[in-house]
């Protein structure tokens, strides 16, 4: 059996000016168990285990990532974040995946909004995302989904909603992932 290994294939005419080539690899995280915000519910906090490294192999390569999640908060409102790393550095929010700054009001990639009423701790709502990252690197680049809540009274989950029962169907538990592709540039 033959096989052919590359790292990048080009049209023989080139690319068009601004497009890009092809998919080089591909890195996903699914994560199925429950998590809670485990500290003040206004500052955003990465989610455990939904995170995905992937090493560029050009820095003129972009990263496509995709993200969806499920989520609830146990009143009002919840946001989530895209955040990355390169290297041994430091989680930072990916500003072109989240709305501009505007006074004190949050920045977020998506939201869920919770409505008042008898039946508020049974809903999930469902996060998603798709943003082009230019990391300009070929270290290690991590992105991770971070949670935040509405205001520090009122806590953030994921895969699960605050009353989280195993009697009743509307009870459920969902899943959450992120994809990684790195696009030759």
């Amino acid at each position: 059996m033959s096989e052919l290994r590359t790292n990048r294939i080009v049209p023989l005419g080139g690319l068009p000016s601004g497009s890009s080539g092809g998919i080089t690899q591909i890195k996903n995280t699914t994560k199925t168990d429950p998590w809670v915000h485990p500290g003040t519910y206004i500052n955003y906090e990465q989610v455990t285990g939904l995170n995905v490294s992937i090493t560029p192999t050009s820095t003129d390569n972009k990263i496509l990532v995709t993200a969806s999640v499920n989520f609830a908060t146990s009143y009002w409102q919840g946001y989530g974040a895209l955040y990355k790393k390169i290297a041994s550095g430091s989680y930072s929010i990916v500003d072109g995946a989240v709305g501009g700054a505007y006074s004190s009001a949050p920045r977020y990639s998506f939201t869920g909004l919770q409505y008042e009423g008898a039946v508020q701790a049974r809903n999930q709502y469902h996060g998603t995302l798709t943003y082009l990252d230019s990391p300009n690197t070929t270290s290690e680049v991590t992105y991770s989904i971070a949670l935040r809540g509405y205001s520090n009274s009122y806590a953030v989950y994921c895969n699960r909603n605050p009353d989280d029962r195993t009697s009743n169907d509307y009870h459920g538990r969902g899943a959450s992932f992120i994809t990684v592709m790195e696009v030759s540039g």
